[in-house]
């Protein structure tokens, strides 16, 4: 009976899972909870066996669905792992090879400044090289990013050189 059993919805707490599994027992569909005392007893093996997992017999997994949906449940629902219809792609900024390469560039900048440790800064050089000799283009706001990032970079090597030789 356990092997036949499917999982409709993942929770992270078993407050908002046992909610649910009593949800589900009001309307008739029978179900159970996997995980649950493992999460209630090594919270923090919850993603390591799979959050708790609410199953049902495969005859429930419509109705269930149905109920955890219509009744505006928050809950990870197994296989509709969709965009929602009021998110466009148009909303989301498309960042091109160049210049997220060149944002890279400019956090191992900041970085090798706070830390001041050699591979760091060297990391950021090629990745400033490997923009140079692409020859693709960048917008007008990461080019300050870049040419600060190189300043930077510069500027610990010469720290560090003048430190350790």
């Amino acid at each position: 009976m356990v092997n036949s059993l499917v999982t409709i919805a993942t929770f992270s707490n078993y407050v908002d899972a046992n909610l649910a599994k009593q949800l589900l027992e009001s309307q008739g569909i029978h179900c159970y909870l996997a995980n649950e005392s493992t999460v209630n007893m090594a919270w923090h093996l919850t993603v390591a066996v799979g959050w708790i997992q609410l199953q049902v017999s495969p005859a429930d997994i419509e109705p269930a669905k149905t109920v955890l949906v219509s009744s505006d449940f928050e809950t990870a629902i197994a296989e509709d792992e969709t965009i929602p219809d009021d998110v466009d792609d148009d909303d989301f900024e498309k960042i091109s090879w160049a210049d997220e390469t060149a944002d890279r560039a400019f956090r191992t900048a900041i970085i090798g400044l706070i830390l001041i440790f050699l591979p760091i800064q060297l990391y950021s050089l090629w990745l400033l090289i490997r923009l140079l000799v692409s020859r693709r283009r960048i917008s007008p706001n990461r080019r300050i990013k870049v040419i600060s990032a190189l300043i930077l970079d510069l500027l610990n090597l010469y720290i560090i050189w003048h430190i350790f030789f």
